[in-house]
């Protein structure tokens, strides 16, 4: 029913236009324009002046009757006297004037003899005209010195009739000049009198169907709107169609480069149904229903632990702060993502770089629940070549490198019935992702979100953050700038004991993930040992070296300290040398210019996995390692440190 409301528009217009018409009208005028029956005049109708001939009937009949339509036309358009009330002759009781604009009513067509007498006409009216108009000048000039009112008015009237004259004479000369039809000129006069367009206009305006240019733009904004409607919603029962086709296991084979359905094969009649991932509606802004048993969290969908790898397309890029960028990225080819991922999760990105190949490590900022894409928000640091390049290079409809899901910092509301998520910089962006999903799920526990940064420009996500805080009343913003503005009402500097203790009841016995630039996340952690936080509750994570590698990768330069460590045996490179005290093989193998990749150097990312065929190595963390990695002797190369001789693949 899409054309329903513009009909119904219209329609009230209409009715609209007509009423104003009918009440602008009173009924003296519409006795005029409507003559009772036999043509006899109402007796509210003015009587024409005496002295005005009836114009003549174009067939050579009887003048008009007195009174109807002939009479109104005949004394509205005669030159008149405001003074006196005489009609198109001298006041002093000469010789009445043939009107003009009355004869030219009654002329379809000039011939030569009516040239000629309206030529005549028109000089008369025009020279009688002026004459009278310098008259009147002189006599209005000559009561303004003598102060006479009365007189002025007496000499304004004789202006006005004058005019009149020279207008119906000069209108008279312009017939015969331009060529004009004598009829459309007295109409376009009456027109004008009445302020109505002109007909003149009207006729040269007319189109299609007799209907002005106005009629049929509004009738093709009419047309339009309907099908814009109609279009609309074929879109939305286009996209709805789609929608259960997705959801219907038995809608065909999934798209190319997609997952395969949850839940692998489909079971054999008579087997349990499939469990499909969970994906919440998200709720409208304002609005927040929270059942009074609410049920328990689903089982977040199974990450795929980075072993995805492939490209991804660049849809749109959001800028964030004058050095942070959003890019939502799509699978190349149609369908959902080719993998899932959990809240607090990262991709591995990589580029070819001035010719060496380049990885690096950037927090998902949106929410798991959106299946079609996946966003980076990514900071340009000033000594970063990847984050310099993809800020400064890729743009919409480029498509990058990327691997992963990978990490373990993560929270799906299963491991407690509150959080506590504390964040300062770019390290906001896995929190953001945990607050969209968490929201989206209507999950019952209360979510304590802190972010710290230095000015108001650099608030990242600032809009974003301030929709999810009116949808979701259990989460709670505390918002905290080192160099706020003037006006700004929210806490002003670090982060503090105070503050958190203020923000949070029973912060102790919460569980608290923390991410930023190191030195605030050791500064806070310290604060919530000092409050009682359990080492076990506190969950941190960082990007970036934690120590610089020694030298560039594929120099020459060594360390002054000579290596007393195992050896290390790089078999593919058929490399080996000593390792030095408290030495990565990742830092060895750049010391030999082997060509390890890496990216986060903390393992989480896992990208610098290789395989140890020999020997034994301690390693601090393995995040990014699962069970198959290390049955099949994978290490991470960021953080073994050999106890023994070591060989491994690289």
């Amino acid at each position: 029913m899409a054309y329903r409301y513009p009909m119904s528009i219209a329609l009230a217009a209409f009715g609209l236009m007509i009423t104003l018409v009918a009440v602008a009208q009173n009924p003296d005028e519409h006795s005029q324009h409507h003559p009772a029956p036999g043509g006899a005049t109402p007796a509210a109708a003015p009587a024409p002046a005496a002295g005005m001939p009836m114009p003549a009937d174009p067939s050579g009949g009887a003048a008009a009757p007195a009174g109807g339509m002939g009479a109104m036309m005949g004394g509205m358009m005669a030159p008149k006297s405001p003074a006196s009330g005489c009609v198109g002759g001298d006041c002093g009781g000469g010789a009445g004037q043939t009107p003009i604009y009355p004869s030219l009513m009654t002329l379809p067509a000039l011939s030569p003899e009516k040239r000629a007498e309206l030529d005549a006409l028109a000089s008369q009216q025009t020279t009688e005209g002026m004459a009278r108009l310098s008259k009147g000048i002189e006599a209005l000039d000559v009561a303004t010195r003598a102060g006479d009112e009365a007189a002025k008015q007496l000499a304004v009237g004789t202006m006005h009739e004058a005019l009149n004259e020279l207008e119906a004479g000069i209108a008279a000369r312009r017939v015969l000049l331009e060529g004009k039809a004598p009829r459309n000129l007295a109409l376009d006069w009456f027109k004008r009198e009445m302020s109505l367009a002109s007909p003149v206009a009207r006729d040269q305006a007319s189109g299609t169907f007799g209907l002005t240019l106005m009629h049929l733009f509004t009738m093709a904004l009419l047309i339009l709107f309907a099908l814009l409607m109609l279009g609309m919603y074929y879109f939305k029962m286009h996209r709805a169609a789609a929608l259960f086709g997705r959801l219907d296991p038995d809608a065909g084979p999934s798209p190319p480069g997609s997952l395969p359905r949850p839940g692998g094969s489909r079971p054999p009649s008579g087997g349990a149904p499939l469990q499909a991932i969970p994906t919440i509606a998200t709720p409208p802004v304002g609005t927040w229903a929270i059942p009074a048993n609410p049920p328990a969290p689903a089982t977040p969908p199974a990450p795929l632990a980075a072993k995805w790898g492939g490209q991804l397309r660049v849809e749109s890029i959001l800028i964030e702060t004058p050095v942070v960028k959003t890019y939502r990225l799509r699978s190349p080819v149609a369908g959902p993502l080719p993998f899932t991922f959990l809240p607090g999760q990262f991709l591995n990105v990589a580029f070819g770089i001035g010719g060496a190949r380049m990885n690096r490590s950037y927090s998902i900022s949106s929410s798991p629940n959106q299946r079609d894409y996946v966003e980076l928000s990514i900071k340009r640091e000033e000594r970063g070549a990847v984050s310099r390049h993809i800020l400064d290079l890729v743009d919409v409809g480029d498509e990058m490198e990327a691997g992963g899901p990978v990490g373990k910092f993560t929270f799906t509301g299963t491991e407690s019935d509150s959080i506590v998520l504390i964040s300062a910089g770019v390290g906001i962006t896995p929190f953001m992702c945990t607050a969209r999903y968490l929201t989206e799920r209507a999950w019952p526990g209360d979510i304590y979100f802190f972010y710290q940064c230095r000015r108001p420009e650099d608030f990242i996500f600032e809009k974003a953050l301030g929709e999810l805080a009116i949808r979701n009343p259990k989460l709670h913003l505390v918002i905290t700038m080192s160099k706020p503005a003037p006006d700004w009402k929210g806490a002003r500097g670090h982060l503090s004991k105070e503050l958190l203790l203020q923000s949070v009841p029973n912060l102790a016995a919460r569980r608290v993930h923390i991410c930023g630039p190191p030195s605030m996340m050791e500064e806070t952690k310290a604060i919530l040992l000092e409050i009682g936080v359990s080492p076990d509750l506190l969950k941190t994570e960082q990007f970036g070296a934690v120590k610089p590698p020694p030298i560039a990768p594929g120099t020459s330069a060594k360390p002054t300290i000579p290596a007393t460590g195992p050896v290390v045996l790089f078999s593919t490179n058929n490399k080996n040398a000593k390792i030095h005290t408290d030495q990565t093989i990742l830092e060895l193998s750049e010391e030999l210019g082997i060509g390890i990749e890496f990216s986060c150097r903390v393992g989480t990312c896992g990208v610098c996995k290789v395989k140890m065929t020999a020997g034994e190595v301690d390693m601090e963390v393995q995040d990014a390692l699962d069970d198959d990695d290390k049955k099949s002797g994978m290490i991470l190369a960021c953080q073994a440190k050999p106890r023994t001789e070591v060989t491994v693949e690289a």
